[in-house]
């Protein structure tokens, strides 16, 4: 009986392992890389500690049920990150229980492209629980007292690729493929830990900058030796680094839905469901995962990388609009000093006729400009504003007429608009209540009534505003 058990337990072992990995399945595995790939280690800005609980086929006796606890973050200045990780696969009578201790380097290869290196090492204590085992002679003591333990050494090897927002990761988890064997007298009963080989890639888009909206893809896949090729997508959307959710698909087993959020600055929260698409589906039921994590300050970052990107990209965006108000200045200065120009032309006209005038030859008499300061008029530049209700700018405005009725003050503007040297607004006086029609703005007090006495061989009321 004794060796027909162990005979049944081997073929039931050789059975799974034939058909699938012995790895623990996860699936918010892209906020915790470092679940699979040690090269993870410590890469966040912050050191982090994640709790999962994972249960599939909740309708089938002995399901899978997975625990997992890690703990990693960064030292030494970027260059270094290390971790803990703990976790229990239960799945009918067999149990496995792991702790490893994580190692990774970081090497930056230029300003945009580093490559990470991680090691893990730990032991697994693997379990068979016969006292589960259900057997119609009951009565039978080898179900109770039979129970198998074995402690084995266990490491995993792991490489990463970081360019701006894609991550790459390729990882060998049981690498040593060590044989457990359980052995009993004369009856030998093992199994191998298969050596897995894990590829990940994931990229971080931005398709709002506004509303601060990322999707982020992210595929994995999965192979050992005398198991199928496995692979999985997500797409999942962050909405503020505070909101993520998204679907994955599992192939040839499961759809999933997933959704998580940060509780606050330092706590975050994911939920994910399973549905088996598989046809052990309709009498397992779905699985489900939970997550909690908080996220705490690093030894050695010397700051928070992921704020200091975000600042950069604020500030090239700030560099752009900046460059092309420059542009836009610079175009408006060369028009502005072609119609100054214009205007001194016809400033010195006015000189010419103002002199040949005192000589008796012809023209008009014109007071000098000293004389003409009386002309300028000081005003509280708070008591007015534009037509689209900005304040205005202190300084020196040439002022053609005032108006009480605002559809004659934008008919004169209109007016002027067409005129060379002249850029005519309309500034409202919230005090009095009157329409002004400005045609020139100069911060120099010269040039703003030089300006005015051309104004006045067509308005010789025309005035300056002095607005303080």
């Amino acid at each position: 009986m004794k060796k027909l058990l162990y005979t049944s337990v081997l073929a039931a072992m050789v059975a799974v392992n034939a058909k699938a990995q012995q790895l623990p399945l996860f699936s918010q595995y892209y906020y915790n890389k470092f679940l699979y790939n040690p090269a993870f280690t410590g890469t966040e800005d912050m050191g982090q500690a994640y709790l999962i609980h994972r249960s599939q086929w909740k309708d089938m006796p002995g399901s899978p049920v997975t625990y997992a606890l890690t703990v990693d973050g960064p030292v030494k200045s970027n260059q270094i990150g290390l971790g803990m990780s703990l976790f229990n696969d239960q799945t009918d009578i067999f149990n496995r229980t792991g702790l490893y201790t994580s190692y990774s380097y970081r090497w930056k290869v230029n300003e945009d492209h580093h490559l990470t290196f991680g090691l893990s090492g730990g032991v697994i204590d693997n379990k068979i629980d016969f006292a589960r085992v259900s057997a119609r002679d009951v009565n039978d003591p080898l179900l109770y007292n039979e129970n198998r333990r074995k402690i084995t050494m266990d490491a995993n090897f792991g490489v990463g690729y970081f360019f701006k927002d894609l991550q790459v990761g390729f990882s060998i988890p049981q690498l040593l493929g060590n044989k457990v064997k359980y052995n009993e007298g004369a009856t030998s009963v093992y199994t191998v830990n298969k050596r897995h080989f894990v590829g990940s890639v994931s990229y971080s888009l931005m398709i709002s900058e506004t509303q601060q909206i990322r999707f982020i893809p992210n595929i994995m896949t999965r192979y050992a030796k005398g198991s199928p090729f496995q692979f999985d997508f997500n797409a999942n959307f962050d909405w503020k680094d505070m909101v993520r959710a998204g679907l994955s698909y599992r192939h040839g087993y499961a759809v999933g839905m997933n959704i998580g959020a940060k509780v606050n600055k330092n706590l975050v929260a994911g939920y994910t469901y399973e549905y088996v698409i598989s046809p052990i589906g309709a009498v397992a039921g779905g699985g489900h995962e939970i997550l909690l994590g908080y996220r705490f300050s690093g030894g050695g970052r010397g700051g928070d990388d992921e704020q200091i990107k975000r600042m950069n990209e604020n500030l090239d965006r700030a560099q752009m609009e900046n460059d092309s108000l420059m542009r836009e200045l610079k175009k408006k200065d060369q028009e502005h000093t072609t119609d100054i120009q214009y205007l001194k032309e016809e400033m010195e006209k006015l000189k010419k006729q103002q002199e040949e005038g005192n000589n008796g030859t012809s023209g008009k008499n014109h007071p000098p400009i000293e004389e003409i300061n009386k002309n300028i008029r000081s005003e509280k530049a708070a008591d007015y504003q534009n037509e689209d209700g900005t304040p205005l700018t202190p300084g020196y405005y040439v002022i053609m007429g005032s108006f009480k009725v605002k559809e004659n003050a934008q008919k004169s503007k209109k007016d002027y608009s067409t005129k060379p040297g002249y850029n005519p607004t309309v500034l409202f006086n919230k005090v009095r209540g009157f329409y002004y029609v400005n045609v020139f703005y100069s911060t120099d007090e010269e040039t703003a009534l030089q300006i005015m006495e051309v104004l006045r061989t067509e308005q010789p009321d025309a005035w300056v505003f002095k607005m303080e």
